[in-house]
């Protein structure tokens, strides 16, 4: 399971990775998630836009983690729209991102989880 870090505009973005087991209690941690109130959206425009999480080994095709909200895109094109109540999920990812982050990156994305 590939995580990147959407940090930038035009230019590459930071990706990690987790091992199955790590990814498995994470699809188990979405999918705990309540849905999220209508016209909820994951962050737009430039800079940081969130967390994108790919696997081609399940049948999601992309899962977005940002702004507290959590969108999961199955290969059929269904959406759901899910609540991170207090961007807890995406907190705990950019911890888990912080070993594979060089600490400018890294310091970029706390400030950004702390606005």
């Amino acid at each position: 399971m590939d995580i990147e870090i959407d940090l930038y505009s035009g230019r590459r973005n930071p990706v990690f990775s987790l091992t199955p087991e790590a990814g498995q209690d994470l699809l188990s941690r979405i999918a705990a998630l309540p849905s999220a109130p209508a016209g909820a959206a994951p962050l737009e425009g430039l800079g940081y836009r969130g967390l994108r999480i790919t696997d081609p080994a399940v049948d999601i095709m992309e899962i977005v983690v940002s702004g507290g909200v959590v969108l999961v895109r199955d290969r059929n094109g269904a959406e759901r729209v899910l609540e991170d109540a207090g961007r807890s999920l995406e907190r705990s990812l950019a911890d888990l991102a912080a070993a594979s982050l060089d600490p400018a990156e890294m310091s970029v994305l706390r400030h950004e989880l702390e606005g």
